[in-house]
């Protein structure tokens, strides 16, 4: 009997353990011009699919060379655009977008933020996860 609460225990526990993986953070995001050299010394850019990363999850550069999963999930209100979106890109942050110039959570490289929204908007609201 006490084999089988340990088994249900550990079982629950791994369900738990998935459960919490699968969820995104809500957020916004703009795009921006990669440019060299960034604050994250030592991470190349690996291709096109980069960003940079706000104050709120800089963690003094320890979110550098780390991957995001990017959803397009709306845009501001006031922007006229019905469906904008067009799903999800992932990307490394390889930049820091520092306070209080950046007004969003994360600066997407043009090519990252065109995959996911009509290119003509400047701002969309995102779901991002690590």
């Amino acid at each position: 009997m006490e084999g089988m609460k340990t088994r249900v225990l550990m079982a629950v526990c791994i369900l738990l353990g998935l459960v919490s993986v699968g969820v995104a953070t809500p957020g916004s995001a703009t795009f921006y011009k990669p440019h060299q050299p960034s604050d994250c010394h030592g991470v190349k850019e690996p291709g096109p699919m980069v960003a940079a990363a706000s104050d709120s999850l800089w963690s003094n550069g320890a979110i550098c060379g780390k991957k995001f999963n990017v959803t397009c999930i709306g845009v501001p209100p006031g922007t006229g655009e019905k469906f904008p979106c067009k799903g999800s890109v992932f990307v490394i942050i390889v930049d820091r977008c520092a306070s209080p110039r950046c007004e969003t959570t994360l600066e997407l490289s043009r090519p990252a933020f065109n995959k996911i929204v009509n290119p003509k908007l400047v701002q969309i609201i995102i779901d991002y996860k690590m």
